[in-house]
């Protein structure tokens, strides 16, 4: 929609183990051409690498659009089986923010690394996208909500936070989730 370069595809099951069966029929059997992650199975056979999310899953794909973290993401569609037809669903603002490539994070409520969605904004500014300064403290905070304070140093003789400790603590919080966000490894 975009008419942008498509790194991937993803797909969404209801099933984990469903998931993985199909991936591994798509790679042909071929066990080399799947990568598999905490977050996905990713085959790599065709144009494009497809990706099965398996570390959400979903009975109805209309709950899948309020997971995703940026609003430029809330779309969907799906081959409705009892309809016999293809059915899409995107969120009030998807449109307007994709137009204007605009980055509003939703603050979905999942279980995801705290870091992902910062990485997901580098992605996204190499691409042309801006985000908010709004949007970008309520990805700050979701970084800052992870960490474990109880394993900050502090200097206690000046109370001093150790800066160094810090920093090596939100970088382990900022997990490579996507294989796709940092293609040339710009991030060290």
């Amino acid at each position: 929609m975009a008419r942008e370069k498509v790194n991937d595809i993803d797909l969404f099951c209801d099933d984990k183990d469903y998931a993985s069966e199909i991936a591994t029929e798509m790679a042909g059997g071929e066990k080399e051409r799947l990568m598999i992650t905490g977050n996905a199975i990713t085959i790599r056979r065709f144009k494009y690498a497809v990706q099965f999310i398996t570390r959400w899953t979903f009975e109805n794909p209309k709950d899948i659009i309020s997971s995703f973290d940026y609003t430029i993401c809330q779309a969907a569609f799906w081959w409705d089986h009892y309809c016999q037809k293809w059915c899409s669903i995107v969120s009030d603002d998807f449109y307007p923010d994709l137009a204007a490539k605009r980055l509003i994070y939703t603050e979905p409520i999942r279980n995801e690394a705290p870091g992902g969605s910062m990485l997901r904004v580098l992605k996204y500014y190499q691409s042309g996208y801006r985000i908010t300064v709004d949007s970008l403290s309520r990805v700050i905070t979701r970084i800052a909500a992870g960490v474990n304070y109880d394993e900050l140093i502090v200097n206690y003789n000046t109370e001093e936070l150790n800066t160094k400790q810090y920093q090596k603590i939100i970088r382990g919080l900022l997990h490579e989730v996507d294989p796709n966000i940092d293609p040339d490894h710009i991030v060290e």
